[in-house]
């Protein structure tokens, strides 16, 4: 399974994908930020983001088709991931496999990095991030029921 948690920057993506990796013990986080500075992507345009997002996509499809023929765990991405069609190309590529998560927030954090042109899609979940993370993780887990 691969869950994807996208939103707007310090929306709660990392510090939730963290505490979700940490309780279905899968060591297979895909962070947005960490996966920019590992490729020396800082194009935060849109052609940068659609670069950083189709890798991402690629090494989470990898994980998961791995995971049909060996005993692997899931998959987190967290990252804005703001284009609707390359989300839908995530779910065509893992047809059946894929968990959309959006976290929204009204606070102002790191918005000199926000997404003009966010779409927001057709998510399984939608969750606001304005409380503590802990409050936030306990509505998370009862959404997915684990």
């Amino acid at each position: 399974m691969i869950y994807v948690l996208y939103g707007q920057p310090g929306s709660g993506k990392t510090t939730l994908g963290k505490m979700l990796a940490k309780h279905i013990l899968t060591p297979f986080v895909i962070d947005g930020d960490e996966f920019r500075s590992m490729f020396e992507n800082h194009d935060y345009g849109r052609a940068g983001r659609e670069k950083n997002i189709r890798n991402a996509n690629a090494v989470a499809t990898y994980l998961n088709k791995l995971h049909k023929s060996v005993v692997l765990e899931d998959v987190i991405m967290t990252l804005v991931n703001p284009y609707e069609y390359l989300r839908g190309e995530l779910k065509r590529d893992n047809e059946g496999q894929v968990v959309e998560i959006l976290l929204t927030s009204d606070r102002d954090l790191r918005k000199e990095h926000h997404v003009e042109d966010f779409e927001v899609g057709n998510p399984h979940y939608i969750i606001g991030t304005n409380q503590e993370a802990e409050d936030t993780w306990g509505q998370l887990k009862g959404l997915l029921k684990i």
